[in-house]
């Protein structure tokens, strides 16, 4: 009895010492959370600005979220010192907000969906709702006075008070159109514009209507007339129209325009047929008779100085911005040197030299898809409209780099902190060499849209994209070759584990396995994981890795991918993405704020607590208590420890 208790003993000792080895083996885990780095000022989609001086202003729109659930909330946001600070204002309502304007310092109205009237008599301390008689949306205004006002909406919305807002009246006859804005030259002389290119002129302070042929087709939405006879539209296919006889006839001043700024003006195009002129025009603000400016689609901010004979690019078309192009929906200047341009993504700029800079007044909320991090203090995010962020301060500041494009960006990649690619959809691939100070277009052969990138070294990687594309490079990124891939379904995820070993995953289940740097590959796992989204792929070695995708789903092999055994994530989010530290801390993101963590290389996955509730789309882990995190509306997490 005494032997037997003696080798239990040396036995219960061997075990011990053992798990003791293997514990001081392993990194160290200490207790952490995730603690946002990169936060929008405003998750908010702009439509429109006004200032009644350099001090006061306003800004109104409704929120943008990962999901529809998250766009519930209008928005109203006002500064007194010029744009350095603004509050939000309560509106009393959820429905977007499209038009606003003021009579004096006090009084003003709002209009949006859902037939929307907001009144103020104390410059926004309160907003009183104001009962319109319909449900349509509302999207233009304007102010004649403090007591007469005009709104226009779709499906022949007409309204029109005299006294203050008490009292809407609804023009009739005019229920076959929808209208987009209105402007009232004085009480009795107005235009209003809307959709199939149509424009209303009433002399008779609106009992009466008469159509004004534009020559157009399409939407039209801002009109804006400096006096009787001469005044000007814009609109969709980058229209520009401008009459000088009271619309008897309208000139389309944009016709034509890209060969006319090529040739006379010397703007040259970026690429292909990329026009020089947005597609949508969205506001036209004159602050005198020759100083006027127009916002729209792709960043466009045009410039008129001679009255609207030419106009030039200051943002957009032809001009890049440095960090990325947002839709402009609204401009407003108070003097030939100082204006403000609102749009989607929070958008708030400023400028005070005329439009030569445009200053952000606003941290930006675009979509994030792709992380990258060299270590805990220097790294990188990408997402929409040719978007670059880096950080050398460990997330506490972000700058902007020109990335060359405005092509949405969907994954990046360094192999040490020079030498670094993003890819974008349009085939597009942007290439640094000295850490993100110049990012240059490598010609990629394609035009797919670009999903995943992943380099073993600066020379040899791959690209993945839609439709099966798959691009290899072996003089980094000077020459890309298309690899056939076995499928038309798209791929999102790649992971190699040496120049020659790797994998994709995508669109309909598929895992492409190579040994042999991708000129073969083959599908793993054929009918497993059968018409389910797998978007994010990592091995730690041949030998052991992790995908998932849709619907929570989690799996992991032990054998080069020969075979797949489910782990139960415990959750039905859409898993976007997955990084390890080893063989086992491990952390999976995902749709509405998800986020996995396992101590055991997945034998259990715990939900951490994930400080926002937006779409997480890429992780990339540094070690077990490092890891980084970018998502929708341009939020960055990162992993912090006591």
């Amino acid at each position: 009895m005494k032997r037997h208790h003696i080798h239990f003993g040396l036995i219960l000792l061997a075990i011990l010492t053992a798990c003791s080895s293997q514990q001081s083996s392993r990194p160290t885990v200490k207790q952490g959370y995730w603690e946002i780095v990169r936060k929008a000022d405003w998750e908010t989609r702009f439509y429109d600005v006004t200032f009644i001086d350099d001090q006061r202003g306003w800004a109104v729109g409704n929120t943008e979220g990962s999901t529809l659930s998250h766009e519930t909330d209008s928005v109203i946001v006002h500064t007194k010192d010029g744009g350095e600070h603004w509050n939000l204002q309560k509106s009393g309502t959820y429905h977007p907000l499209r038009s606003i304007g003021f009579a004096d310092g006090n009084i003003g109205w709002i209009v949006g969906d859902n037939g929307t009237i907001l009144h103020t008599e104390d410059g926004g301390e309160h907003w009183i709702a104001q009962q319109s008689g319909g449900y349509e949306a509302l999207h233009g205004l304007h102010v004649v006075s403090p007591q007469e006002v005009w709104a226009v909406g779709d499906l022949g919305a007409l309204l029109h008070t005299l006294d203050g807002g008490k009292t809407w009246d609804k023009i009739p006859g005019m229920d076959d159109h929808s209208f987009r804005d209105v402007q009232f030259i004085s009480s009795d002389e107005g235009w209003i514009v809307g959709y199939r290119g149509i424009a209303f002129h009433t002399l008779d302070g609106g009992r009466t209507w008469q159509q004004s042929p534009t020559g157009v087709t399409w939407e039209l939405t801002e009109v804006l007339f400096l006096d009787s006879a001469n005044g000007w539209i814009i609109g969709d296919s980058r229209t520009v129209l401008h009459t000088s006889d009271s619309g008897q006839t309208w000139n389309l001043m944009t016709e034509g325009s890209n060969d006319r700024h090529e040739k006379t003006y010397g703007q040259v195009r970026r690429r292909g047929d990329e026009p020089l002129h947005s597609f949508m025009l969205f506001d036209i603000d004159f602050v005198d008779a020759q100083h006027a400016w127009i916002v729209g689609d792709m960043g466009t901010i045009l410039v008129t100085r001679d009255g609207g004979r030419t106009w030039f690019h200051q943002a957009g078309g032809a001009t890049s911005r440095t960090g990325g192009d947002s839709v402009i929906m609204g401009v407003d200047f108070v003097d030939p040197s100082r204006g403000w341009a609102v749009g989607e993504f929070g958008t708030i700029f400023h400028t005070v030299d005329g439009g030569k800079n445009w200053e952000l007044q606003s941290v930006q909320s675009y979509l994030l898809s792709g992380s990258y991090f060299i270590n805990d203090r220097y790294g990188f995010v990408v997402g929409d409209r040719g978007i670059i962020f880096s950080t050398r301060n460990g997330g506490k500041t972000w700058e902007a780099q020109n990335s060359s494009t405005k092509e949405c960006f969907c994954s990046v990649y360094f192999v040490d902190a020079k030498y670094g690619w993003a890819v974008a959809e349009w085939g597009e691939i942007a290439h640094t060499s000295d850490g993100g100070k110049r990012w240059e277009i490598q010609e990629s052969g394609t035009k797919q849209a670009l999903l995943g990138v992943f380099f073993v070294n600066r020379e040899i990687g791959w690209v993945t994209g839609n439709a099966g594309e798959i691009l290899y490079t072996n003089d980094g990124g000077e020459t890309w070759t298309i690899q056939k891939s076995g499928t038309e379904r798209d791929l999102f995820g790649i992971h190699f584990v040496d120049e020659d070993e790797g994998w994709v995953v995508g669109d309909g289940g598929w895992i492409l396995h190579t040994r042999d740097a991708g000129q073969t590959w083959e599908q793993q796992a054929e009918g497993v994981f059968e018409e389910q989204w797998l978007s994010g792929v990592f091995f730690l070695d041949a030998q052991r890795g992790w995908i998932v995708g849709i619907d929570g789903l989690i799996a992991h092999t032990t054998d080069g991918g020969n075979s797949w055994v489910r782990q139960d994530s415990t959750v039905d989010n859409f898993l976007r993405d997955v990084g390890f530290a080893d063989a086992l801390n491990g952390w999976v993101v995902g749709g509405e704020g998800a986020i996995l963590y396992t101590v055991d290389g997945g034998e259990v996955w715990r939900r951490q607590t994930s400080p926002t509730s937006y779409n997480l789309n890429s992780i990339h882990v540094l070690s077990p208590n490092q890891a980084w995190v970018a998502g929708d509306l341009g939020i960055v997490l990162k992993y912090r420890t006591e």
